[in-house]
């Protein structure tokens, strides 16, 4: 499982920003998305089966820049309506990384045991180094650009167009500010980001499983 937690990069965090986030998620997720998972009003906390939701809702994050972001690749089960499990706490424990003074890109990624062979949860520090990456690049577009670029349906041609008729810029200018922000790079390197979440995930399952 990957639980993402979230806390929030204010000196005066609210419930309501909680709330919001949850509501954007509902939207570029689609689907149905249950509330906040974590315990802490203050905190925001969502588990998945898979990994690419996870990574979305993390580069999401960074493109907002108000919120540390730590990602858990372990066991997440429901107990008296609350996360536990390895999962969860490698999380807690990624987002307390995060959160620390100094960083550029506040997001980390935890494995719940180190894969067998791989040296100190490398998986999980290679997908964080991808992810913080993309993160930073996400972090600095500007609203120009993300104009354009919400208007794209990734892996889909010639929408160039009609994003330029919606907005009323040319063709070359749509084209600039895709080329700009690195759009389709991101999309293709978010590949790699979900299948080196999902190694690390395997090898923590085949542990766990093993009762290492």
């Amino acid at each position: 499982m990957f639980v993402v937690t979230m806390t929030q990069r204010s000196v005066d965090p609210g419930e309501q920003r909680v709330s919001d986030f949850h509501q954007d998620l509902k939207q570029r997720l689609g689907g149905e998305l249950p509330a906040s998972r974590s315990s802490d009003p203050l905190t925001y906390r969502q588990v998945f089966s898979t990994a690419s939701p996870a990574v979305e809702i993390a580069l999401y994050a960074m493109r907002l820049g108000t919120w540390n972001v730590g990602i858990g690749v372990g066991s997440a089960t429901e107990q008296d309506d609350e996360l536990v499990g390895s999962g969860v706490r490698a999380a807690d424990l990624a987002v307390s990384l995060a959160a620390k003074q100094g960083q550029l890109v506040s997001l980390r990624i935890e494995a719940a045991k180190p894969p067998r062979g791989v040296e100190q949860t490398q998986l999980g520090q290679h997908a964080q180094s991808v992810l913080q990456l993309l993160g930073h690049v996400v972090s600095r577009r500007s609203a120009a650009e993300w104009a354009v670029l919400d208007r794209l349906d990734p892996g889909i041609r010639g929408q160039q167009r009609r994003v330029a008729q919606e907005l009323g810029m040319t063709v070359q200018a749509v084209s600039q500010a895709i080329k700009r922000s690195l759009y389709n790079t991101e999309h293709e390197v978010r590949s790699a980001v979900i299948l080196l979440l999902e190694q690390a995930e395997a090898a923590v399952n085949i542990q766990s499983n093993s009762g290492m």
